[in-house]
């Protein structure tokens, strides 16, 4: 398992070319001298500029003093403190965005040869219609050169996370109950055939207990 690092030049222009390092050591130079692990070909890039380190279980990016300083994910990290790395990481250093992936498997780790052929390919592409005649001494002037100094991308700020605005306490209202729709039920109407039977069948009970009343005397 080891690091694997997507290089693209921000100095080639519009759809610049992605070129891909692979390591399984436990430290990886980033710079622009001949020395380092992964040379990228600008004065933009101090000559050691960063170096990634296992770390525990894990890598960590560490700012080895640069000129233009190194940002992961566009917050720029402190020169000489360890920063852990997780995969998908974005580095931005010198005008170049490196894509970091960490516990990786390797399949080819990288040789001196194939990292000077690398930094040859980035340069011609950042050269391309320049008409540079010779790309080995273009590359070994700026490999032996001072660094420059570059105002590269903004430093975002960290966000000042403000507590939520507190919520106005309603006091709660009543439910109304609402009114029946139903119209009120009409009174029932008796027939004049039912109001005689009423009466006939109360006169019967009248006459019944006026009888009773009667036999029941002394």
């Amino acid at each position: 398992m080891g690091v694997r690092i997507t290089v693209q030049s921000l100095w080639a222009g519009a759809n610049p070319s992605a070129f891909v390092y692979e390591f399984a050591q436990p430290r990886i130079v980033i710079g622009r001298s001949r020395s380092a692990d992964v040379q990228l070909p600008h004065a933009a890039v101090s000559g050691s500029h960063a170096s990634i380190r296992e770390q525990d279980t894990g890598y960590v990016l560490i700012d080895e003093g640069s000129t233009n300083g190194t940002r992961v994910n566009e917050i720029r990290v402190v020169q000489g403190r360890p920063k852990i790395l997780r995969n998908h990481d974005l580095l931005d250093l010198g005008g170049y965005r490196l894509t970091i992936d960490v516990g990786v498997p390797v399949a080819q780790t990288m040789s001196a040869r194939l990292t000077v052929d690398i930094a040859r390919r980035i340069l011609a592409e950042q050269l391309d219609g320049k008409g540079t005649p010779d790309l080995d001494a273009e590359l070994d002037a700026i490999q032996s050169g001072p660094d420059e100094r570059v105002e590269l991308l903004p430093i975002m700020k960290e966000a000042v996370s403000e507590p939520p605005a507190a919520r106005e306490s309603r006091p709660s209202k009543p439910r109304q109950s609402s009114p029946s729709l139903d119209p009120p039920e009409a009174p029932v109407k008796l027939r004049r055939s039912e109001v005689a039977v009423y009466a006939l069948a109360a006169l019967v009970v009248a006459t019944s207990i006026v009888a009773m009343s009667l036999l029941m005397r002394p």
